[in-house]
């Protein structure tokens, strides 16, 4: 059975992705995707799916372009849903067209599905709009480096009164600026350089055409030309003309999604670095007739959450069966998943910390304060192998009964796209305000590996973790005022303060 291709655009960043787009990432079986986009999106993809890069830079090429139109014909030969993910819009110098043609002869069932070009999503961005009432009524976009049979005249571009948009264009720099004065367009003609939007290090050089090699000079690819009165605007709301924060998440690729799309709102550029893998044992969680025997539930993590559900759920059991026990989540976030299957945390500490979790479990736990009344009850705790012990400490001096399973465990895994990552996946090369740890574990997988970036600001979830990060590097981090997603967002807004 023959499978379908969606040649897809990405957008410029994981959030401009189409909802039709998004909804074939999901669905895929294979992604074969470029490499100038944002590779958050790489986590859309189901479970299993086969991630394919054929990224392509100038003068560096994974795959030609045969062999990736030879590769969506084979996958879809197999029988596959194949998303071709590519950065920006499919047919915008991205040789969509060449690979829906390529389809269409090997009789391959194929779908375009359009995305947002970085030609106006990038100008934009830095506060450029790309026609503007009285400015510019027009635009214009050419390739920087077209075949010379196909390379648009200058003397016809020179002659345009909207806005000129150059894509890959950077090293051609000069030519384009001399062939523009010598056709007769103004010097002074505004002029602006966009390097590396949406990514970490972007950068907006401003000029005029005269000097538009020198200011090309000045960063790094990939970069746009905007060339044209709009190109001297610069519109910013009140939440862009706030300094511009380029953060760096550590953690479960769980955390480091959900905490990039809770930065993302505050227009923080997110960078994920999903390093930490966790690994389930789900043979610590005790059957269904030992569950019988406690009275308590403790989760300390969304991952120690998600471990039992799966388990509850390939065991079959039916979750009446646990109608006995009551159900403590360490903070918000966990809660929240616990949620997700219609479960609600009879408690969680107000400050979202361990020792405060286990005060509280002590003194609704204790002999004669529950509703067990006047015995002890017992404690499951459900947690990884590398858990604080402030909890079973606290337990064991108030002589609560608790059993402590762990149930899964981490270890560092380097992240699968980082070699491709604008930083080269060193982390001590990445231009970045901010550096956040979830975890303890992450502190520590992070560091054996890895180095901080240079002049990053370190923010971590809870002193715990702060307390490992300067074990580890001498140096002081800053706390998040509460141990969740919304209390490390809340800090990074501030500053850090």
């Amino acid at each position: 059975m023959t499978g379908k291709v969606w040649i897809t655009g990405a957008g410029s960043e994981a959030g401009l992705i189409t909802v039709k787009g998004l909804e074939a990432l999901r669905r895929a079986q294979v992604v074969v995707y470029d490499d100038l986009l944002d590779h958050a999106l790489l986590g859309e993809a189901p479970e299993g799916c086969e991630l394919v890069c054929v990224g392509k830079r100038k003068n560096a090429h994974k795959k030609e372009q045969e062999e990736i139109q030879a590769l969506l014909i084979d996958r879809a030969r197999r029988g596959l849903q194949v998303v071709r993910l590519k950065g920006g819009d499919p047919t915008v110098f991205g040789r969509g067209g060449e690979e829906a043609l390529a389809l269409e002869e090997a009789g391959i069932p194929y779908e375009m599905i359009p995305g947002v070009s970085s030609c106006i999503s990038a100008l934009e961005h830095f506060g450029i709009p790309i026609t503007h009432r009285g400015m510019a009524s027009s635009f214009t976009v050419v390739t920087g480096h077209g075949a010379g049979e196909t390379a648009e005249s200058f003397s016809v571009l020179a002659g345009i009164k909207g806005t000129l948009v150059y894509l890959m264009g950077l090293s051609r720099a000069g030519d384009i600026a001399d062939g523009l004065l010598e056709a007769g367009m103004d010097p002074e003609t505004p002029a602006s350089v966009l390097s590396c939007a949406f990514m970490p290090g972007e950068k907006r050089v401003d000029g005029k055409l005269s000097n538009l090699a020198q200011i090309a000079g000045e960063v790094e690819a990939p970069a746009i030309l905007v060339i044209g009165k709009t190109a001297a605007m610069h519109l910013k709301s009140p939440v862009s003309a706030a300094p511009h924060q380029t953060a760096l998440i550590v953690g479960t690729s769980s955390f480091t999604e959900r905490m990039a799309a809770a930065l993302e709102q505050d227009g923080v550029t997110a960078r994920q670095f999903p390093c930490v893998e966790v690994i389930a044992h789900r043979e610590e969680i005790p059957g269904e007739e030992e569950l019988r025997e406690f009275d308590w539930l403790v989760f300390t993590s969304v991952n120690g959450v998600r471990i039992f559900l799966e388990e509850m759920a390939g065991r079959r059991t039916d979750i009446r069966r646990l109608a006995h026990l009551k159900i403590s989540c360490i903070g918000r976030g966990t809660a929240e998943e616990l949620e997700k299957a219609h479960l609600y945390a009879d408690l969680v500490p107000g400050t979202f910390t361990t020792r405060d979790l286990a005060r509280e479990l002590c003194a609704r736990a204790g002999r004669g304060n529950g509703p067990a009344g006047g015995r002890d009850e017992k404690i499951l705790i459900l947690r990884a192998a590398e858990g604080n012990p402030v909890l079973t400490n606290e337990l064991k001096n108030e002589k609560i009964r608790y059993k402590d399973c762990k149930i899964y465990r981490t270890q560092y895994r380097e992240p699968e796209a980082a070699s491709e990552l604008s930083f080269g996946g060193k982390t001590e090369n990445m231009s970045c305000d901010v550096i956040i740890f979830a975890s303890a574990g992450g502190v520590r997988l992070f560091l054996e590996k890895n180095k901080l970036p240079s002049k990053a600001r370190p923010v971590c979830i809870g002193p715990l973790t702060a307390a490992q990060f300067e074990r580890m590097t001498g140096k002081k981090a800053v706390v998040a005022s509460e141990c969740s997603v919304e209390g490390i967002r809340q800090c990074v807004r501030e500053g850090g303060k």
